[in-house]
């Protein structure tokens, strides 16, 4: 599955994947060969994953990538990223994410992005979480990135995979990558209102 990845990444200068994992030995190695063709292709790359998550990756990317390659993996705790108001809080994480890409654009430096999401103890959290998927969509177009959002299929409330179907172009699971036919453009409201606050207003 990896290599179908990789191939779209490097064949689309903007991309936007929803990836609903079931099997973590399969996420792990996705994740694996995501970040490390990032690097060998020239990009820096942000990864936003769990703690747990980060050692272990920690220990198989040296296996693969040098002292001078391993420099270009920012690695970003999940949590910190996004429960940093104490919970899953849209206006808290847009803040977050532009402290993280911010050096990135004012640098000129390629980049691309794997985040793990989480929202912590938040009951329902499709609508909250639909709502700030939007308003990534609308930065990923903008800003032609590269981006994959993952998702533990297996925590994922009902209902929720379908929502956010809707704010990514593409799908991925552990063995197939396709174009999400429910995807429709809905992201400008949505930065509109995270904007409204001037001291979360995406400086790049």
């Amino acid at each position: 599955m990896s290599k179908h990845v990789c191939k779209h990444v490097n064949s689309n200068t903007c991309t936007h994947i929803l990836y609903c994992y079931k099997e973590i030995d399969s996420y792990m190695k996705n994740v694996m060969d995501y970040l490390v063709d990032g690097v060998e292709s020239g990009e820096s790359v942000l990864l936003i994953e769990s703690e747990r998550n980060l050692m272990v990756l920690e220990v198989l990317l040296k296996e693969r990538l040098t002292d001078k390659q391993m420099q270009k993996v920012n690695r970003i705790n999940n949590y910190e990223f996004y429960q940093s108001s104490g919970s899953y809080h849209p206006p808290a994480i847009y803040e977050q994410m532009n402290i993280a890409l911010t050096p990135y654009f004012k640098n000129d430096i390629p980049f691309r992005t794997w985040t793990n999401v989480e929202w912590g103890t938040l009951e329902n959290p499709s609508h909250i979480v639909d709502f700030f998927e939007e308003a990534v969509d609308h930065v990923v177009l903008e800003k032609d990135l590269t981006l994959v959002c993952a998702y533990d299929g297996r925590k994922m409330p009902e209902g929720l995979h379908e929502t956010l179907a809707l704010s990514h172009p593409h799908i991925m699971t552990d063995e197939d990558l396709v174009r999400s036919v429910m995807y429709k453009y809905r992201g400008s409201d949505a930065v509109s209102l995270l904007n409204e606050d001037p001291g979360r207003k995406l400086s790049f």
